[in-house]
């Protein structure tokens, strides 16, 4: 028991030996790490402290240079004031010394503006470039022209007078329209137009060459007329023209509707054609039957006495009504396909009038989307209206006439139909009266 208790007293003393030990050597640590932790703080001072005084003279430094640059920028400002007021009194003295040749410097200036635009608009811009030069350098001019300018200026003007009374040939690079380019001799018709063998050429600045019209107007056509036509506008006509359209491009216009017009009007046109000669052969088959006693079935009027030497034999009121039955057949066949003809005449116009509805409709839809500021946009959904509007009257108006003509012509032969057979019915009335 004692030896127990010995023990544990022991071992509770090394505990507590060894616990000791620890405390000492955790308190040896501490103090080193705030040794080293005040090292390292005085290192950061110090270079706070060196960067702080380096930043400090860079400020100087700066300050020093933003003040020389304020010395500057005043000493040029008061040299650009002392300048702008230099300026002032030598523009003065220049106005006082020039007096009127300011007027003078804007008119030529003015005058070679006008003539170059002139000039370069006409054919003389290839024959005589030289006199563009001279008119463009008097208006790009920046300061009073010299005499020699002054002297010029009227020689041009006289030069283009003269030119513009004159019809002279001149040899010139000619593009054709199959875009082929070779000399050719035109005829430069005064300041207005060039005139070649194939007709009127314009005026390709450009490129220093003229060029053919792909269209020509109808009197430049060989062997039509015989007066020389000019156009005044220098070309502006002539291109105007070559933006109108053609017959084709005018149906096109019509759109699907337009497509749909000519259609009736081709098919109403050929049942009008056929309709006329089968009524033509029929009037003239009459006219050669009436001249005959034998009846030819050939002929409504030669069917019609083939019923009555058939039927003769019958009663008055019998007859009478074989007779009618075969003139109403007779003009159901001549009648054929008039009324097809006059459905087509009476739908064209409608047609017309949907397409300039169609038209119409589009229009106020290109004005919704993009506005009415380009015209051009606009022109499409017009175009078609108003096509479609004419080539419904245009294919109405010959299919009525064709209508009205032939109906004429059937209610003429159908009078002559009744008129003979009226005369036999007259003729076996009076003959049965005498039997």
């Amino acid at each position: 028991m004692r030896r127990l208790t010995q023990t544990a007293v022991t071992a509770a003393m090394l505990l507590l030996s060894a616990h000791t030990l620890a405390n000492t050597d955790m308190v040896e640590r501490s103090a080193e790490a705030r040794a080293a932790e005040a090292s390292h703080n005085a290192q950061r001072e110090s270079r706070h402290q060196a960067s702080a005084a380096e930043v400090e003279a860079q400020l100087k430094q700066q300050m020093a240079a933003l003040k020389a640059l304020k010395a500057e920028v005043a000493a040029l400002s008061d040299t650009f004031s002392d300048n702008e007021r230099a300026l002032s009194e030598k523009e003065t003295e220049l106005t006082l010394a020039t007096g009127a040749l300011g007027e003078v410097y804007g008119v030529v200036r003015q005058v070679g503006g006008e003539l170059s635009a002139e000039l370069e608009r006409g054919p003389l811009a290839l024959t005589a470039p030289e006199r563009i030069e001279q008119a463009q350098a008097m208006a790009r001019a920046d300061r009073l022209p010299e005499l020699a300018q002054l002297q010029a200026l009227p020689a041009i003007m006289m030069a283009d007078i003269r030119d513009g009374a004159a019809i002279q040939p001149v040899t010139l690079p000619l593009a054709q329209t199959d875009g082929k380019i070779a000399e050719a001799q035109l005829w430069r018709i005064g300041p207005f137009n060039l005139l070649s063998e194939q007709g009127f050429a314009q005026v390709d600045t450009a490129r220093g060459l003229a060029t053919l019209y792909p269209r020509q107007p109808d009197f430049m056509l060989p062997g039509q007329g015989n007066a020389l036509v000019i156009d005044p506008a220098m070309g502006e006509l002539l291109d105007q023209y070559q933006q109108t359209p053609t017959l084709s491009q005018r149906l096109a216009q019509g759109g699907l509707v337009g497509q749909v017009i000519l259609v009736l009007l081709a098919i109403g046109a050929l049942i009008a054609l056929v309709r006329a000669a089968v009524l033509l052969r029929s009037q003239l088959a009459i006219n050669k039957q009436l001249k005959q006693r034998e009846a030819n079935d050939n002929n409504p009027l030669g069917r019609i006495l083939k019923v009555y030497h058939a039927q003769k034999h019958h009663n008055l009121e019998t007859l009478e009504l074989k007779l009618l039955e075969a003139i109403v057949n007779e003009q159901q066949g001549l009648e054929k396909g008039l009324s097809m003809l006059k459905l087509m005449a009476a739908i064209a116009p409608m047609l017309g009038l949907l397409g300039t509805v169609t038209g119409m409709i589009e229009t106020f839809q290109v004005i919704t989307q993009y506005g009415n500021g380009d015209p051009k946009v606009m022109a499409g959904g017009i175009s078609m209206a108003l096509v479609t509007t004419v080539l419904g009257l245009v294919a109405a108006m010959p299919l009525l006439l064709a209508h009205n003509l032939l109906s004429t012509r059937v209610t003429v032969i159908r009078s002559l139909l009744e008129k003979e057979s009226i005369a036999l019915v007259a003729a076996h009335a009076d003959g049965e009266s005498k039997a």
